[in-house]
C-alpha cells in the first residue's frame, strides 16, 4: 500500500459516503483507527504491513479511492469476523470489504481468481464448492467450461483448491502464502 505519495487532487471527499451508502456500511465513518480490528485479524499476522483493516478503513475515510480499491489486500479477508466482534464502534468490516471488492471489479481491477478455459475439463467441482455461487458452467465450443461471475467472487480460493485440472488460479496467493494463512488462523 506504500509507494507513491497521494496527492490532494486525487482524494475524493465523498468516497466514504459512497461506501457508507451501502446497507450495513454506514458505520465506516465512525472508525477512529483504534487498531482493535487489526489486533484480532489472523491475516494481519501473516501480512502485517499490507493487510490491515484499520489502514484500509482510513483510506476509505480519507477519500483514497484508487489506493483502496486497487489494493490486493481487500481480497484477503477470511470472513472470520473477529474485527467486527471486537470493534468498539461497531464497524462492519466484512460489508466494507464487499463494497470495495465490487467497486474494484466495476473499475476494472484484476480479481484474485482466474479461469484458464483452455484446460478446464468442465467437471463442475468448482461450482459445487464455491460458497458464493460465483461459478457456473457454460457451453463454449461444444464443451462445458467454468465461468466466473466477478461480482459474486470473493477470492476465497475454494474453487482453485478443488480444481483437478488446475484450470483455476489464485493470482494473488502463492502456496506459501496459503500455508502461512492457515498456520496463523490455527494459532
Amino acid at each position: 500500500m506504500c509507494g507513491q505519495p497521494t496527492r490532494v487532487s486525487e482524494l475524493d471527499p465523498n468516497f466514504k459516503f459512497k461506501v457508507a451508502a451501502h446497507e450495513g456500511a454506514q458505520d465506516i465513518t465512525a472508525c477512529f483507527c483504534c487498531g482493535t480490528c487489526t489486533a484480532g485479524c489472523p491475516f494481519h499476522e501473516v501480512y502485517a504491513d499490507e493487510h490491515d483493516p484499520r489502514k484500509i478503513t482510513r483510506m476509505v475515510n480519507l477519500g483514497m479511492t484508487r489506493r483502496a480499491i486497487s489494493s490486493p489486500y481487500i481480497w484477503y479477508c477470511s470472513e472470520c469476523w473477529l474485527c467486527e466482534q471486537r470493534c468498539p464502534q461497531n464497524v462492519k468490516f466484512s460489508i466494507m470489504w464487499d463494497v470495495l471488492k465490487n467497486m474494484a471489479v466495476e473499475a476494472g481491477y484484476p480479481l484474485p481468481v482466474s479461469v484458464n478455459e483452455d484446460i478446464c475439463s468442465g467437471c463442475g467441482i468448482c461450482v459445487t464448492v464455491c460458497p458464493y455461487e460465483a461459478i457456473e458452467l457454460r457451453m463454449q465450443d461444444q464443451s462445458r467450461v467454468a465461468h466466473l461471475d466477478f461480482t459474486l467472487c470473493r477470492g476465497c480460493g475454494a474453487c482453485a483448491a478443488a480444481c483437478p485440472s488446475e484450470a483455476i488460479s489464485m493470482n494473488l496467493f502463492e502456496h506459501q502464502h496459503i500455508v502461512s494463512q492457515i498456520e496463523a488462523i490455527q494459532r
